[in-house]
């Protein structure tokens, strides 16, 4: 490939389950509360800092043709490492890494893709909000030495004009070798704001350098500002997983290293409501090698996974609890066969639902009290590819995306889980005039909507005289129910637009007003 330079931005310094079936034997586990001995140690030094503007991507959308069918994605050379986002309407954006192409493609659907020419690797989808998707993947080494941090995003997934890609280009300061990269996305604050990437990357712009090390990214301003932020004396990281935490705005980063002659993990903690607190970072020395975390949070509850060859074999190991000085852990499984390449995902309450790779098969196992027990491991699928993020859960834990060896080459396939989240999906179903307005909003998702607010508004008539509005909130709507909200009665003559926005959903008709009486 071909080494390009994409551009660089202005720059400023700062100081700072499906249950499957099969005679393939399924790991069990002897005693899956089985504990082990967790030395934290708290990391005393100053998160440092430095920042920058972003730059838009010029490279232009390249389509790609997909043969329809099963697998999700199957054509010639191998697709590898899915990233996999779904919004509550069900419709999914992807992202894999084409082996044929050497590029990373974009994709909502098995009938079309796209992709960007500057390389990559191990993309991360989450979803925000609605349908508004974010993602990342890790720089290739031949674009900007590696050290540059992407942002994808799309509003509509089903269309490829709403594809956007820009990136802050840290390579001018030292950084290169991006090895390992993860999004996590919340929808709490600005819509600018939308969450932080978790990676690493080797810097020359500290003193001394630091090769491998733990950094994390986000943005800063709506300018398109960013920061990327470390702690020194940190390095000789391989894999990274992040979150956050939607009810305390806690974003955690967990990464393996090599510690003190063995593999424990460096946690970092910051809040997401505020950069600028000091935060806080912990090692973690479990006694045995641990390595590819994964973790998922919610409520104050946070759930790490990894493999830990503490029994000889590789098992994977879980640590919960409410504090990250106080963890305790459990065994999500400790089969006979190595266990290893975790993925996690929150459901609900205290339910979280997780994958791994057994003898090239995919298992999941679901613990409901936050990962203090789990259950037995079902079988998802046989003949998967034995490698890191060989396999992605999708938002709301309802589906995973996985590889699979079909002799010739490696394809992606598509299974539900047993975890998946039931979630309202609020519609517009019919707008009507008269005398005034009215609406029919209706829920045809799983689980029962509450506060749901609405908004009617109607503008237009001879010399723009219409301009009325009504809002409210629907305290609740049960699933397949329907509500009515209204907009009081118009006066005017002429043309006439009218809006409906029901929580994500929203509609626009286009009506005549006829003294007090609406045509639509």
């Amino acid at each position: 490939m071909k080494r390009k330079n994409i551009g660089i931005g202005a720059i400023t310094l700062i100081i700072a389950g499906l249950m499957i079936s099969s005679a393939v034997a399924i790991p069990t586990a002897e005693d899956t509360t089985e504990s082990i001995e967790i030395k934290i140690e708290k990391i005393e030094g100053v998160k440092q800092r430095l920042e920058m503007n972003s730059a838009p991507v010029s490279v232009p959308l390249k389509h790609v043709s997909k043969t329809v069918g099963d697998p999700e994605f199957f054509y010639e050379g191998d697709q590898i490492h899915p990233a996999f986002g779904t919004d509550p309407t069900g419709q999914y954006l992807a992202a894999y890494r084409d082996e044929e192409q050497e590029q990373i493609t974009w994709t909502y659907s098995n009938e079309d893709g796209v992709y960007y020419d500057v390389g990559g690797d191990y993309p991360s989808i989450k979803l925000w909000d609605g349908s508004r998707f974010f993602g990342t993947f890790v720089c290739d080494y031949m674009d900007l030495d590696g050290g540059a941090t992407y942002l994808f995003e799309t509003t509509d997934p089903t269309d490829f004009e709403q594809y956007f890609l820009t990136y802050w280009d840290w390579s001018g300061h030292g950084w290169s070798d991006m090895t390992d990269i993860e999004i996590a996305v919340d929808n709490s604050q600005e819509d600018w704001e939308w969450g932080f990437n978790a990676l690493i990357a080797s810097t020359t712009y500290t003193d001394p350098a630091i090769n491998d090390g733990p950094f994390i990214h986000y943005q800063t301003a709506e300018d398109g500002y960013a920061t990327i932020s470390w702690y020194n004396d940190i390095e000789g990281c391989e894999h990274v997983d992040g979150a956050i935490d939607k009810v305390t705005a806690d974003t955690y980063a967990v990464y393996d290293w090599p510690g003190e002659g063995t593999w424990g993990l460096f946690v970092r903690l910051d809040d997401f409501d505020d950069w600028d607190a000091d935060g806080a970072a912990y090692t973690l020395d479990l006694g045995s090698n641990v390595k590819s975390p994964a973790v998922a949070a919610n409520n104050g509850n946070i759930v790490i996974l990894a493999e830990t060859d503490e029994n000889g074999n590789k098992d994977i190991l879980c640590l919960y609890g409410n504090d990250v000085e106080a963890l305790e852990s459990s065994y999500v499984s400790m089969g006979s066969g190595d266990e290893m390449y975790p993925d996690i995902r929150y459901v609900e309450d205290t339910t979280f639902i997780c994958t791994f790779v057994e003898d090239n098969t995919l298992y999941t196992s679901i613990t409901e009290d936050a990962g203090a027990t789990w259950s037995a491991p079902s079988l998802i699928e046989e003949n998967v590819e034995e490698e890191y993020k060989t396999a992605d859960i999708t938002d709301f834990a309802s589906e995973v995306m996985y590889e699979v060896d079909n002799g010739d080459d490696l394809d992606i396939y598509r299974a539900p889980l047993g975890g998946g989240t039931e979630v309202p999906i609020i519609e517009i179903k019919s707008i009507s005039g008269g005398i005034g307005v009215s609406a029919v909003i209706t829920n045809t998702g799983t689980a029962d909507a509450t506060d749901v607010d609405y908004t009617i508004t109607a503008t237009g008539g001879i010399l723009g005289m219409i301009n009325k509005e009504a809002t409210g909130t629907l305290s609740s709507i049960a699933i397949g129910a329907e509500e009515t909200i209204t907009l009081p009665m118009l006066i005017g003559l002429g043309k006439v637009s009218i809006t409906v926005t029901a929580d994500i959903a929203s509609e626009t008709v286009e009506g005549t007003q006829i003294l007090v009486y609406t045509m639509i």
